[in-house]
């Protein structure tokens, strides 16, 4: 686990924390007692600008959050003054010289729960804001859906949307402290990676409207079962307005899990058939965009999406029915949708030079995900020449060695149902899916097999030729967007 270092810029003076569009001032008592931490050290502290900064980075602002200790108390106390930092927040007090402190000016508070004490002083600045809160939870599809609803809220709500994937209890906590008077809206992504966590990040949210974009076994080996991944999601559940909207993927049968009894809100089901409330028909790819025409009971409406795949209809349905929620015109939804631009990682789209078009798909990956993409890329490959470069869904770890090499070698053997130019696989366990697909009958010639990426790159750079889409699908730690980089600075 990385360290918890992060910064908050709070008002510290006499007078409490007001509303949220006025630079209001709280008093070191009230601050430490919203984090039921204890003051050691008191100071002299004047007004100071409301500002936050991320967590886990090495900026200091004016309230300093610490875990870790530090080498030198003399140097880290100097660079604290240095960036006029007002207040240290610490669980490892024991270690201070609080006299020196004193000295410095900077105050010192106490809070034996750290992290608590970070998500406490969020929960704080979130109830500053009457705004509708929309969570997005999900296997997969989570960051693409919660961009895409950001897209279409912002046509008609200044809308806070999560950054950079930070959805982590902490991450969550850090998108809250970004809220600032001018957001009409906010729209989260809350990540699960044990039973608990989505607890503990709902209860900060307090969603008015949910949305689950999929349940599939990217958590299998840590949960056990389907079922308990579904369970631990649910959490959100305990969290979500009982006047608010829960809306859920109809077209992953998993889903239909779901526990939907146990919400008494409203219910909006999405997919690609009529037994849905928002659902797709007539999606038609042109190029790098998908069109498809959008139904509810009461109209429906031609969309435009700036990303291929079948499953990203999907993820534009969930926004349309955000959208739609929010009582959005039709016209800003769409609108919403075209402005769209994946991000880095997701499909993104690069053109070279020469013509040849590179898809990055390696934000993350799962047996799921992975299985979806190749199944948009099959057909696309019966048009076109399709070079797919396919690194691990899973880190080379002793106990999940079984599992991993098992998935790998099944996605192998699905793949070879596709008619790719080559296929350039990376990473420990990426040689199942070479022995996979070579035992459903994907011609030897057309597959390689590299350790790891420097050793891959010559290969990959030869697969660069005029015509060819060559589309990288893995998780990060394979670093295949190494392989893109490294030919763009030959």
């Amino acid at each position: 686990m990385e360290p918890f270092i992060s910064t908050i810029e709070y008002i510290i003076g006499d007078e409490d924390y007001g509303e949220s569009d006025r630079m209001q001032r709280m008093s070191l008592d009230k601050l430490a007692a919203l984090m039921n931490g204890n003051i050691l050290v008191r100071a002299n502290n004047n007004k100071i600008p409301f500002n936050i900064s991320q967590a886990s980075t090495p900026h200091f602002k004016s309230i300093t959050f610490l875990d870790i200790p530090f080498k030198n108390e003399r140097a880290f106390l100097a660079q604290l003054k240095n960036h006029d930092v007002r207040c240290l927040v610490t669980n490892t007090s024991g270690i201070l010289n609080i006299d020196r402190w004193s000295s410095a000016g900077i105050a010192v508070i106490e809070a034996k729960k750290l992290r608590r004490a970070y998500r406490d002083l969020a929960n704080f600045h979130k109830k500053q804001f009457n705004i509708p809160f929309v969570q997005v939870i999900g296997s997969s599809g989570k960051t693409t859906t919660t961009e895409m609803i950001g897209s279409v809220l912002n046509q008609k709500f200044p809308t806070l949307v999560t950054l950079n994937n930070t959805n982590s209890p902490l991450g969550v906590a850090d998108n809250i402290f970004r809220l600032n008077k001018t957001h009409r809206a906010a729209v989260l992504e809350v990540g699960m990676k044990a039973p608990g966590i989505m607890r503990i990040t709902s209860s900060l949210v307090k969603p008015d409207i949910g949305v689950v974009t999929s349940i599939h076994s990217a958590h299998l080996t840590r949960l056990g079962s389907i079922s308990k991944i579904i369970s631990a999601k649910a959490e959100m559940l305990e969290s979500l307005s009982p006047v608010g909207t829960l809306i859920i993927n109809w077209a992953d049968p998993n889903c239909h899990r779901f526990p939907l009894s146990r919400y008494k809100g409203k219910i909006i089901r999405y997919g690609f058939s009529e037994q849905c409330d928002v659902w797709a028909s007539d999606i038609q790819r042109q190029g790098f965009r998908t069109h498809f025409i959008v139904h509810t009971r009461q109209s429906q409406f031609p969309c435009t999406i700036n990303i291929i795949g079948t499953y990203n209809v999907g993820n534009a349905l969930a926004a349309v029915a955000v959208g739609l929620i929010m009582r959005m015109r039709p016209a800003q939804i769409v609108q919403g949708l075209e402005r769209f631009e994946p991000i880095a990682g997701r499909l993104k789209v690069y053109t070279l030079q020469n013509g040849v078009v590179i898809i990055d798909d390696n934000f993350n990956a799962n047996p799921d995900s992975t299985r979806m993409l190749i199944d948009e890329l099959i057909p696309i490959a019966l048009e076109e020449p399709v070079v797919l470069v396919i690194g691990d869904m899973e880190r080379p770890t002793p106990d999940t060695e079984k599992y991993a090499r098992r998935v790998h070698f099944n996605i192998g053997r699905h793949l070879a149902q596709g008619t790719f130019q080559h296929v350039l696989a990376i990473g420990v366990w990426a040689g199942e899916y070479v022995r996979g697909a070579l035992e459903a009958g994907f011609p030897r010639e057309k597959l390689s097999y590299y350790h790891d990426v420097h050793a891959a790159q010559d290969e990959f750079d030869n697969l660069l030729k005029p015509g060819n889409t060559v589309v990288l699908k893995a998780s990060p730690y394979t670093k295949l967007t190494d392989l893109r980089t490294n030919s763009a600075h030959k």
